[in-house]
């Protein structure tokens, strides 16, 4: 189903676009097997389009909704940047002051707070230690619980050596967002980022927003009972992704960066102006083939530069790219029903070919400006 917001000019190319880009949304589910997926592309001067395909739950007995409220993963590193980079900009700390000065962990004291946000610390990954035959995602873990998994695989690399993507390093994070605010993430998430951009249907940190969600499933040999809907299971990725928002509001997010008059007063350039690049052989396979700034990737999924996020929980992968030059933005979303111990995602879920079809159709109607 295709939904025009406020879409208000179009031609034959970008008709065409949009009904391509609405075949694949539809292949995610009935070719692929998803549950359900979204699209919404956003051109500024133009208007807004949400593409929606398959169901919202497991029973297929609601389809997937433009407003629905789903896990935005990684995406969630962004938000801990922003706020971040906020309460340095305050004066609250220095992004390159080392990590211990404001926790007590036992970690490499060069480790700074930009090498976090940077994925450049060389610290283990938690996820690491976490999925297997027995997890479960029903168990509230508290953010040293998590960090502790990590610790076994030791210092991967020498702090800031180079990029290498580091969950661990944003659940720390928001570890030291807490620590010096003397509030909870999803608190300061909320006041530095949600409320002044005036969002109504996201949460961090473990505040759920009211709303219909497209929900996500997954069998765990540890629940016998059937699959385990884990789209309000979060706790396990805090800082590093435990956001829910839906689509108008995460593209509110990162559209805000393309504003610098924005009520956030953050530009593209205050978290892009920097960025690192991955070794040949990355120690996490997703780092090789990008650049990363704070808390943003730069990679050009349809032969142009794009900044964003992709996010992962497993049974729902989503991203947010903004194009600065073409004044261009999308979000996607697929929601599935997995096995935390089945291979294959990459034939469920052929990211790159979403992302690309998403943002050439975006290009599409822009050619109507």
């Amino acid at each position: 189903m295709t939904q025009l917001n406020d879409l208000a000019t179009t031609n034959s190319f970008a008709t065409d676009a949009l009904a391509r880009c609405e075949r694949v949304a539809t292949d995610f589910v009935e070719k692929l097997g998803n549950l359900g997926a979204l699209v919404a592309i956003d051109v500024e001067g133009i208007g807004r389009v949400t593409i929606t395909a398959g169901h919202s739950n497991i029973e297929k007995s609601r389809s997937v909704q433009p407003d629905d409220i789903y896990q935005i993963g990684s995406q969630s590193k962004t938000i801990t940047a922003m706020i971040l980079f906020l309460m340095a900009r305050d004066g609250q700390l220095d992004l390159d002051d080392p990590v211990i000065e404001f926790i007590d962990l036992p970690i490499d004291r060069r480790i700074t707070v930009r090498h976090l946000m940077m994925n450049a610390s060389g610290l283990g990954e938690f996820t690491q230690g976490m999925f297997g035959p027995r997890a479960d995602m029903r168990i509230r873990y508290a953010p040293r619980d998590l960090v502790a998994l990590a610790l076994p695989q030791g210092q991967i690399f020498d702090p800031g050596a180079r990029f290498d993507y580091c969950n661990t390093g944003w659940v720390i994070a928001a570890m030291i967002i807490e620590a010096i605010s003397g509030k909870s993430y999803g608190q300061m998430a909320a006041e530095r980022v949600v409320n002044p951009l005036g969002l109504q249907r996201t949460g961090f940190g473990g505040n759920i927003p009211q709303g219909e969600r497209m929900q996500c499933y997954m069998t765990l040999p540890v629940v016998p009972d059937g699959p385990l809907e884990t789209s309000t299971c979060v706790s396990w990725a805090f800082g590093a992704g435990d956001g829910l928002s839906c689509a108008d509001d995460i593209l509110a997010i990162y559209k805000s960066l393309l504003h610098p008059d924005s009520p956030l007063g953050i530009s593209l350039d205050d978290l892009a102006h920097e960025t690192l690049k991955p070794c040949a052989e990355p120690y996490f396979p997703m780092s090789k083939g990008m650049e990363y700034g704070l808390g943003l990737e730069r990679r050009a999924w349809a032969g142009a530069e794009v900044w964003g996020h992709p996010g992962s929980t497993a049974a729902c992968r989503t991203s947010t790219w903004i194009d600065a030059q073409r004044r261009v933005a999308v979000a996607t979303a697929v929601t599935d029903h997995i096995s935390i111990v089945t291979p294959g995602d990459d034939l469920t879920y052929p990211r790159a070919q979403l992302f690309a079809m998403a943002l050439n159709t975006a290009y599409a109607i822009a050619t109507a400006r």
